[in-house]
């Protein structure tokens, strides 16, 4: 599916803001949002263990 395609959805059960912010994250930086939403977990992971460390 091609970037910005109407199709493309958050398939995850998330509070509207949650995925609000992903796709304005996907929209800046020009990725999917499947892409985005993988970015954006992985930087939280990093964070929290950085946290817990």
């Amino acid at each position: 599916m091609a970037r910005g395609d109407r199709r493309e959805s958050l398939n995850l059960r998330v509070p509207p803001d949650l995925k609000r912010q992903v796709e304005e994250y996907a929209d800046a930086a020009g990725i999917s949002i499947n892409a985005a939403s993988c970015i954006l977990l992985a930087e939280a992971l990093r964070m929290e263990r950085r946290r817990k460390a």
